[in-house]
């Protein structure tokens, strides 16, 4: 347990950091949603004149975006894009670090298991995660209470921050698989985000072109829609399914490749 109080020390002004750009994206979005309610204008007529392109790339779809649920079903994927490049660099960063702080040394020189070093990490990731996930519930909810006549539609943002849980694993798995694949870790992180990024922008193109929906599945992004979790109450249970069981398969592909890798002192 000493390697996992290392790594949550190491990592709490970080985690401090990416938790205030996400608590200032809602902010940012509802007091958005306070300034077209003081306009009285028709926001839903306002931009369905807007091109289909500049509507996919925001967010914007069918949803009622004058009501409180549906402006923010609209955030939720950059919630989830925040959310994913967090956890992938947290991952890539806490398992390809070790030679790179040449904390290899000590894997060498003491009676300590590989196994023994990469879980507390692993786990201090997860915690991380799950810290950044419930302070963006609590900011969700604190927000949209304010714009909602005290009602923080809790059940709905629970919903939606199971549904973000589920993709910061996946993306914390593929980040610590990149970690114990590539030895130098600003290539570890740089590929780990290139595809967060990759997925992300699939995710636009998917919407632009029907032809292409068939993409969906290689996109993480779009296993879980905003509109359906804060609007129809509903989570895909085999979207859930497959992000966990691969997300597992990334973790027991790490230890395999971290426990079989030459680390350099």
């Amino acid at each position: 347990m000493n390697v996992f109080k290392k790594e949550m020390k190491a990592n709490i002004k970080s985690l401090i950091i990416w938790c205030c750009a996400q608590v200032f994206i809602i902010f940012a979005g509802m007091m958005k949603y306070q300034g077209f309610s003081d306009s009285q204008v028709d926001v839903n007529a306002l931009f369905a004149a807007f091109p289909e392109e500049i509507m996919v790339v925001f967010g914007l779809g069918s949803v009622d975006i004058t009501k409180v649920a549906g402006f923010y079903s609209v955030f939720f994927l950059y919630f989830m894009l925040l959310a994913a490049v967090h956890a992938v660099m947290f991952g890539a960063v806490e398992v390809s670090k070790e030679e790179r702080d040449h904390c290899a040394d000590f894997i060498y020189t003491k009676p300590v298991r590989r196994f023994q070093v990469i879980w507390p990490k692993l786990l201090a990731g997860v915690v991380n995660i799950l810290i950044f996930n419930m302070v963006t519930f609590a900011a969700s909810v604190f927000f949209i209470a304010q714009h909602n006549d005290g009602d923080g539609l809790i059940d709905k943002v629970s919903l939606t921050m199971l549904a973000l849980f589920i993709l910061q694993l996946f993306f914390l798995a593929l980040g610590a698989l990149f970690g114990s694949l590539l030895k130098n870790t600003k290539q570890a992180t740089a590929t780990a985000s290139g595809l967060v990024m990759g997925f992300f922008i699939l995710s636009v193109v998917v919407d632009l072109y029907d032809k292409l929906a068939f993409l969906k599945v290689f996109t993480p992004f779009k296993y879980f829609e905003g509109a359906s979790l804060m609007i129809n109450d509903q989570l895909s249970f085999s979207s859930a399914a497959i992000l966990l069981i691969v997300s597992l398969i990334f973790f027991g592909l790490t230890f395999l490749a971290f426990n079989r890798r030459d680390l350099t002192t």
